[in-house]
Formats: C-alpha cells, structure tokens, sequence
C-alpha cells in the first residue's frame, strides 16, 4: 500500500507546488477522509473530519453506485457530478479526470473515490502540506493539511483492520487519523454518509461545530444503532396497531 504525498497519484502532475507562505494559508481547509464500498453489502459511504465547521455540507457524495470525497480548496460540484456520472455507468476514474481537466484551478484541489470496479485518487500539487493519498482494495484515503503522512497512513490501517459494521469501521478510519495527528490546525467538525440497499438512521450523521468531533460522531452513531434496535417495542408499546407504511421509517420490521 502506496502511501504519496503532494502529487497526482494517478494522473501524473508534478508535485513542484509553491511555497505556501501567505497570511491567506491559515484559512487552507485541511480534511481527511475516507471513501468506501462495504464488500458485505454493496453499501458505498465517506467519513471525514476537518477543522472548519461543517464539512458534511462540503466534502461526501455518495450514491448506490460510488463514493466520492472532495477536499482541500474545494469544489463541491466535483462530488457530486462524480457521482451522478458513476450513476450513468461512468466509471469514477474517467468521471474525475475529465472534471479535473475541465477544472482551471484543480491543483489546488484534492478528489477521491471508488465504485465496484474501480477507485480514483488525486492530490494537486498546490495543496497544503502534508497533503497526500492512499488506496487499498475497496477504499480510497486522502488529506491535506495534515500534521503528518502518518495520518493518511493510520485512517488506511484504522479502517482495514475494523471490526463491525461498515459505518462502525469508518468511523474507526477517523478515530485513527486523528491519533495520528489529524488536521494540524485542531478539529472542529466531521460526518459519515452511507448509501445502502437497506437505510439506518446511522447512515446521515454530521458534527458540524465541536471540540471534539469525531469523539461526537462516535456517540451519534452508537446512539443511532441503540434507537434503532429499540424502534419496534418502542412503536409497539406507544401505538399498538400501527401501518405497515410507516414500516419505511424504521419502526417496524
């Protein structure tokens, strides 16, 4: 497993960015994160952290075909017109270098991701050190801003060597980075978005404002799983017969 810093990964860019030195740096938007298809499953999602408020508004676009992340100087249709061209049967790789080339500023940003037949990973030579990328068989990791490369490195070994579920393991991804390290400048927000055949309450969580915001996505996510679990007595006991329509909102089985 290839971990690389500061260059194209595969589309073949130099990593002869300049010196960033300006006062504009301090507002760099430094990310990690991680997109993923859950081999079990089908189910695609992404998981990041960032020290800026509100990341689950900017960076993961998932669908029932790919899972993307854009980051860094980011531009947020790069996500999700990767994803609506997985969805036509593009593969990601092709969706992403032909929005890269189209893209006047695409050293400065950083796009990754993956669907069932192929993953996609780029770090332009303008992001913010560190800045770099990784992939394993089913995932795709990347980061820029970082304290360090152990941080891409740590979300890559977190993740594949996870227990439970897949979002559990994505969140493990974060929990690792950011013992690693993380974004240099502090943390402030993170969120997890899964697209599965079978939806969770679970699979929308954000941390927009936090200290602590993985530690938080943590503690949503163990308390979605409990509420969810407990939904049917619950329902049973507050409303006895009840339709079979509200069975799509998680409260019957």
């Amino acid at each position: 497993m290839a971990v690389t810093g500061n260059t194209t990964s595969n589309r073949g860019r130099s990593n002869n960015g300049p010196d960033h030195t300006s006062p504009a740096e301090q507002f760099a938007p430094g990310t990690f994160s991680i997109a993923a298809q859950d081999p079990e499953t089908g189910a695609f999602g992404v998981a990041v952290s960032t020290a800026l408020v509100g990341v689950g508004a900017l960076c993961p676009f998932v669908s029932e075909n790919a899972a993307v992340a854009t980051q860094s100087y980011v531009n947020v249709s790069h996500g999700r017109n990767a994803v609506e061209l997985a969805d036509r049967g593009i593969s990601v790789s092709t969706a992403c270098e032909a929005l890269l080339e189209d893209d006047p500023h695409d050293t400065y940003r950083q796009l990754h991701g993956v669907t069932a037949a192929d993953s996609f990973r780029y770090t332009g030579a303008d992001c913010v050190d560190w800045a770099g990328d990784t992939a394993g068989d089913d995932y795709t990791v990347a980061g820029n801003m970082l304290d360090s490369a152990d941080v891409v490195e740590e979300v890559s070994r977190g993740y594949a060597d996870a227990d439970g579920s897949f979002a559990d393991r994505l969140i493990s991804a974060l929990e690792a980075g950011q013992a690693a390290g993380g974004d240099k400048r502090g943390k402030i927000s993170a969120a997890l978005l899964i697209a599965a055949p079978e939806p969770k309450l679970y699979h929308n969580l954000r941390v927009d404002n936090s200290d602590e915001p993985i530690s938080e996505l943590r503690e949503a996510y163990d308390l979605a799983v409990e509420t969810e679990a407990e939904l049917p007595a619950v329902a049973e006991d507050q409303l006895g017969e009840y339709p079979d329509a509200i069975v799509d909102f998680g409260l019957k089985r």
